[in-house]
């Protein structure tokens, strides 16, 4: 048990580079085949468990870069962040707050380089440090200060009245470097008091930044302890920690820094099933398909929406709509036929066509048996892409529908959304099969139906509906939800897309699950799912293969959420309308060239 914190004030440090800066530094630029400049882009980012983190550190070492170097660009990549997004929060100086682990020898460094460049600095550290490399930054810390500004001991804070003597009530800047990646299970006393000093700064007005994860926030499940830490901001090492995606209001901001691991962060061809992986910006704008300037309507995809039963037009409108702000050519709206004035109405640019009289006196029930249709949409329209189920109905006439559709257009790729797959498991429990079974065989005569085989189903479902599909309660780990979602989706021989926070996406023939960790609660309202089936119908019409049509259609959904939400200032207040007000700009944002400061990987916004 500590007894005491440890404190250095860095208010007057020396404003040179100490060797060992130097040296390190210049080694890992040598070696390391992710230095800032030209460093190699991949298509998707790494998101991983504590155990994974540690591995791709250790096989950066192994592969010749020391792992100090590796806590040398971690502080300075930092330092620099703070020096270039928070310098309005430096004129009353830092706190930097240090554990005993290298989450510590991190801040030690931050402290350092923050001195460095003029900033008052002062570090508190709960106990001495206990590997070599923090020890090493936190003698780089100690020659780096002024003479006469060495360490001293100050008691262990306690109460509030102790942490105002202690500390700077003045600071608007609180480093936490207290645990990093191997936290599990409870804080102990002297992290957990050192948490406390961290939350009544806080109350004061301080902006609090993370160090790889905040402090009481398990890396690998999300699990939060008691007292843990909330940032403002999380600067993350090398690779995006799983747990920040599960608790995206305790990391806030999340900004991804290279330190240095280079391929040893990125997604190998031969991923195990564990892997989880995150499309950033630049990797969504390389899958986004182009429109070329000469295009015209019918080269820019063919999208039609089935559903908008009697009293659900509205979820066919949105799906519409978003289909053709997704670029979308030609959109055919297959709605009920009360619904088609609503859809004339609220979506002008859609064609509408009202459902087929279809066999009722069937003695089969939903979506078990496809029927022969009487059609009224003409047999000569063409489409590249089919969403099925927003606003569709449980109905048998709504199964029929389902099964003409499917039967009809087997030759394209198709979404199947909300009561489609609500026929799904219904037409399993009716058979007595499971509902993979039920989607395979949609599958395989789809895929049948083709010369190359190459047509695709993408399924949206939300946990519930999920739940309903594989006759389970879903899991509440995270990764065994991955796991089943994986073994669905190969089963069934589709692309699955788990809704959620974060969504999950898994497709048979893909080793890894990507994660789309956007979005706001403003897509906690009906509609949105509609909003997102549209999108992903215009991305597979465009010919994006399914796994990355589903992806991306999350990604810049859930975008579109936080831009919209951000321009509100709240949740409270935002509709689908926002949504969808939003989406020109992120559709515009996603295909300019990111440009990314020093160190800066990727980053998530705050919530």
């Amino acid at each position: 048990m500590c007894s005491h914190w440890s404190s250095w004030d860095c208010s007057s440090a020396r404003r040179r580079t100490p060797a060992t800066i130097s040296s390190a530094c210049s080694t890992l630029r040598s070696r390391s085949s992710a230095s800032i400049r030209g460093a190699r882009r991949t298509s998707e980012r790494r998101v991983t468990t504590s155990a994974q983190a540690a591995a791709c550190d250790q096989a950066a070492i192994a592969a010749g870069t020391p792992s100090f170097a590796l806590m040398l660009q971690a502080g300075t990549a930092t330092a620099s962040l703070i020096l270039r997004d928070y310098a309005g929060h430096l004129t009353h100086g830092v706190v930097v707050l240090a554990g005993t682990g290298n989450n510590g020898g991190d801040a030690y460094v931050v402290a350092a380089q923050l001195a460095r460049a003029g900033v008052r600095v002062r570090v508190h550290a709960i106990d001495a440090p206990r590997t070599d490399d923090a020890r090493r930054a936190a003698s780089l810390l100690t020659t780096t200060l002024s003479a006469g500004n060495g360490p001293r001991h100050a008691p262990l804070v306690e109460t509030v009245d102790d942490s105002h003597a202690l500390l700077p009530d003045q600071a608007r800047l609180v480093i936490d470097g207290l645990l990093g990646t191997g936290q599990h299970g409870p804080l102990r006393d002297a992290v957990r008091q050192a948490c406390d000093v961290i939350h009544r700064l806080q109350q004061r007005g301080a902006l609090v930044m993370a160090l790889d994860v905040p402090t009481g926030l398990d890396a690998s499940t999300g699990e939060l302890a008691d007292g843990a830490v909330r940032a403002e901001c999380t600067a993350c090492y090398g690779t995006l920690k799983r747990g920040l995606l599960m608790q995206r209001a305790h990391a806030g901001r999340v900004v991804l820094l290279d330190i240095g691991l280079g391929l040893h962060a990125e997604v190998s061809s031969q991923a195990d099933p564990d892997t989880w992986c995150w499309y950033d910006a630049t990797a969504v704008a390389a899958q986004v398909p182009a429109i070329a300037w000469d295009a015209h309507k019918g080269r820019r995809g063919r999208v039609l929406v089935a559903g908008g039963e009697m009293g659900m037009a509205g979820a066919a409108v949105y799906a519409a709509r978003a289909a053709l702000l997704a670029g979308a050519g030609v959109v055919h709206a297959l709605v009920d036929t009360q619904s088609v004035p609503a859809v004339q109405a609220l979506c002008a640019a859609a064609l509408a066509h009202r459902w087929p009289a279809l066999d009722n006196t069937s003695p089969h029930t939903s979506a078990a048996h496809a029927l022969t249709p009487v059609g009224t949409m003409r047999p000569d329209i063409a489409v590249d892409a089919v969403a099925v189920g927003p606003g569709l109905g449980r109905s048998r006439r709504a199964g029929q529908l389902l099964q003409h559709v499917v039967a009809r257009h087997r030759t394209v790729p198709m979404v199947l959304d909300a009561d489609a797959l609500w026929h799904a498991a219904d037409a399993a429990q009716t058979l007595g099969i499971d509902a993979a079974t039920v989607l395979s065989h949609w599958t395989r005569d789809m895929m049948g139906a083709r010369a190359q085989g190459d047509a695709a189903v993408v399924c949206t479902p939300h946990p519930g509906e999920f739940a309903r599909l594989t006759g389970a309660p879903l899991p509440t780990s995270w990764q065994a939800r991955a796991d089943l979602l994986q073994q669905f989706a190969t089963r069934a021989g589709v692309t699955m897309l788990l809704k959620g926070t974060p969504t999950l996406v898994a497709s048979p023939g893909v080793s890894h699950v990507s994660v789309v960790p956007h979005g706001t609660a403003l897509l906690a309202t009906g509609g949105s799912g509609d909003c997102l089936t549209g999108m992903i119908g215009t991305l597979l019409a465009q010919g994006l293969p399914a796994h990355e049509a589903a992806v991306v259609g999350a990604t810049v959904h859930g975008r579109a959420a936080e831009l919209a939400t951000a321009r509100a200032g709240a949740v409270r207040g935002t509709t689908l309308e926002d949504l969808l007000g939003a989406l020109p700009e992120v559709w515009h944002t996603i295909g300019a060239v990111p440009v990314r400061a020093p160190y800066v990987l990727a980053e998530l916004p705050g919530l």
